[in-house]
């Protein structure tokens, strides 16, 4: 389905993990940078990305100033914080705040889910809530 005409929000959702991570592998921006993401649901603050990612890219640190989970579904994953470098492998859940996961980096082709709920200037409200809530000071 169509980035464009799928539907991000709903009372519930179901989602081919496997159908849209082979689509993402063949996306332009991955042959071209070893990584693709699609948002699979948004609804106010929160957001849920399905990301590809091939062995050895780096995704970088988190920049955004609300926390977030980084569950890898396929391959490892390796990142530094104020403890060190630490891996996180197949099956495991990375749960941290704003720049506290550093130099995060694929050690094999990897599959993510990121969830975000924005609590802070990262979130910018979409066009019909901006316009219910009137101007902004």
């Amino acid at each position: 389905m169509s980035s464009i005409n799928r539907p991000l929000a709903g009372p519930s959702m179901k989602f081919d993990l496997a159908g849209q991570l082979a689509e993402l592998r063949q996306e332009e921006a991955y042959g071209r940078s070893g990584r693709a993401g699609r948002t699979l649901a948004k609804s106010g603050r929160f957001r849920l990305t399905l990301l590809a990612v091939s062995n050895g890219v780096l995704i970088g640190t988190h920049q955004a100033d609300s926390p977030m989970t980084l569950q890898v579904l396929e391959g490892g994953l390796q990142y530094r914080d104020e403890g060190g470098m630490h891996e996180l492998r197949r099956g495991e859940l990375l749960f941290f705040g704003p720049g506290n996961a550093e130099d995060i980096r694929a050690t094999a082709d990897s599959a993510l889910l990121l969830t975000i709920s924005a609590v802070g200037d990262d979130f910018v409200p979409e066009e019909s809530e901006a316009s219910a809530a009137g101007p902004r000071d």
